[in-house]
């Protein structure tokens, strides 16, 4: 009896099995690829979307980086929105009307129409660069980051030849902040993206970096409204990698164009193994900086970016062909 209840048992559970597995294998992939192809439109054509990214992130997939100016993003920062420069307009089939949103933080949806490059898009993006520059140095010709500069890429992108507006109220009184051995500041080319407070945030995580006041007033400031020098800052160069102007920047001039080459490299300061990028000139090292691209530090600076002092001091070879070797221990701050 046991036997024979035994086998009934198994009968009905092969039976179940068999048939499980002949619906998933035949019926559930068509209702699967079905579902899964879902598309949103980029200028009259239509793209397959990634479920979770966003419009900024959809659009350049499929087109490149520069399909959508920005100045607020950054690849290793979260979406912020501060800028709008990347505002594009979207709608819907059978909802009326369209919506201007920021494509950086906006989720991408099925049936989505966006419209990139309309007129008044186009219109939006030109007003907000002109106000920015309004309240910004137009010393472009002396400044560090000339040529290297997205300010100045952007405004170029979108079009920009003349300023409208009138001289007005203006932060271009504000003096360079000299006061640290690596880290500078100018926050009279400052933009207010908050790239920076966002790294020093999210990248490194030390909260040296913050924003005092509102509106007009609003302010960049480190520590209690110090000093680089008085404050907390690591120096780890993360802000003035972030930052899209020579408002941070450090002593090397990391971001200025003078380099003739780029060397990838490791930092050996931990066995994490960062990569670095070492900007040379005639076999000397210029500036250090994180590529992006990185897998292991996306952009994360650590200690190598302040190496560079130790690299030139005397006794120690500073040449292009020597930084693979460097063991960059001995660069440790006091």
């Amino acid at each position: 009896m046991v036997r024979f209840l035994k086998t009934i048992l198994f009968r009905n559970f092969t039976c179940h099995n068999i048939t499980h597995h002949m619906k998933t294998e035949f019926l559930a992939p068509d209702l699967f690829t079905q579902s899964a192809t879902k598309k949103a439109s980029i200028n009259g054509r239509e793209y397959e979307i990634t479920p979770g990214e966003t419009i900024l992130a959809f659009v350049r997939r499929h087109f490149d980086q520069q399909a959508i100016p920005t100045l607020c993003d950054a690849p290793n920062l979260e979406p912020f929105g501060s800028c709008r420069v990347c505002s594009v307009e979207v709608s819907k089939p059978g909802v009326p009307g369209k919506r201007t949103v920021a494509s950086c933080h906006t989720p991408v949806e099925e049936g989505m129409i966006i419209e990139t490059e309309s007129e008044s898009i186009q219109k939006l993006r030109k007003n907000i660069l002109e106000l920015v520059l309004t309240d910004h140095p137009l010393d472009c010709l002396t400044c560090e980051v000339n040529g290297n500069c997205e300010l100045q890429d952007v405004a170029a992108r979108v079009g920009i030849r003349k300023v409208r507006y009138p001289d007005g109220k203006n932060h271009l009184h504000r003096t360079k902040d000299l006061s640290h051995p690596y880290m500078t500041s100018d926050l009279s080319k400052c933009i207010m993206c908050y790239r920076c407070v966002r790294a020093c945030d999210e990248v490194q995580g030390q909260l040296v970096l913050s924003v005092m006041g509102r509106g007009f007033d609003s302010q960049i400031i480190k520590g209690m409204n110090q000093s680089f020098m008085d404050s907390d800052c690591v120096s780890c160069g993360a802000c003035a990698q972030a930052c899209p102007t020579s408002a941070i920047s450090d002593v090397f001039q990391s971001k200025a164009l003078v380099g003739q080459d780029k060397v990838r490299t490791v930092c050996t300061y931990c066995g994490v193994g960062c990569n670095l990028e070492v900007s040379v000139k005639s076999g000397k090292i210029l500036s250090i900086q994180a590529p992006y691209s990185a897998e292991v530090n996306q952009g994360h600076l650590f200690e190598g970016a302040v190496c560079i002092s130790f690299l030139q001091s005397p006794g120690s070879s500073s040449t292009a062909d020597d930084t693979e070797k460097r063991d960059t221990r001995a660069c440790e701050l006091e």
